[in-house]
C-alpha cells in the first residue's frame, strides 16, 4: 500500500499546469510562419534500456534469495522498468513541420501535437520548449505591416 501510495505521489508531480520552467530567464521569440508540410515520424524509443535496468535491478535486489527468485525478480523489474518508461515517453508518434517566415527562413519543428491538416499559418512561440498554434491565413500575409496584424487581432 505504501508503496502504491508512493509511486502515486511522484506520477501527480509530474503533471503540473503553468508556465515551462525552461521559459524563466530566456527570450521567448513569437513569430508567424506558414506551414510549408507536414508528415507523420516516429520517434525513438527508451523502453528496451529501461527494461534492461529494472531486470537488473530486480536480480540484484533478489541475490539474497535463490535462483527462482532473482530471475522472478529480473522479469518482474524489467516489467516495472518497461512499462514506467513507456508510460513516461508517451505514445512514439510525432508531427514534423516544414515551415517558412519571414525573417526566420526555412525551419523545421517536430512536435507531438498535431494540428489539423488545413492549417496554412501558425505562430510560433520558441523559448525552452517550441510549440506552434494555428491562426487565421491573414497573419502570414507578407504584405501586412505589424500593425495591421494586431489590429486583426483585435
Amino acid at each position: 500500500m505504501k508503496k502504491s501510495l508512493l509511486i502515486f505521489l511522484l506520477l501527480s508531480g509530474c503533471a503540473s499546469q503553468g508556465i515551462d520552467r525552461n521559459d524563466q530567464n530566456q527570450m521567448v521569440k513569437r513569430y508567424y510562419a506558414t506551414v510549408g508540410s507536414m508528415q507523420q515520424v516516429t520517434l525513438s524509443s527508451e523502453v528496451g534500456t529501461g527494461i534492461a535496468a529494472g531486470a537488473g535491478f530486480g536480480f540484484v535486489d533478489n541475490l539474497d534469495g535463490n535462483t527462482e527468485e532473482m530471475v522472478g525478480g529480473a522479469i518482474i523489474g524489467g516489467l516495472v522498468g518497461g512499462l514506467f518508461t513507456a508510460l513516461f515517453e508517451g505514445g512514439n508518434t510525432a508531427y514534423q513541420y516544414n515551415l517558412y517566415a519571414a525573417n526566420e527562413g526555412d525551419f523545421t519543428v517536430i512536435q507531438k501535437h498535431k494540428l489539423d491538416k488545413n492549417t496554412q499559418c501558425v505562430v510560433v512561440n520558441a523559448g525552452g520548449k517550441v510549440t506552434l498554434e494555428p491562426v487565421d491565413n491573414a497573419y502570414c500575409e507578407p504584405s501586412l505591416s505589424t500593425n495591421e496584424k494586431a489590429s486583426i487581432a483585435k
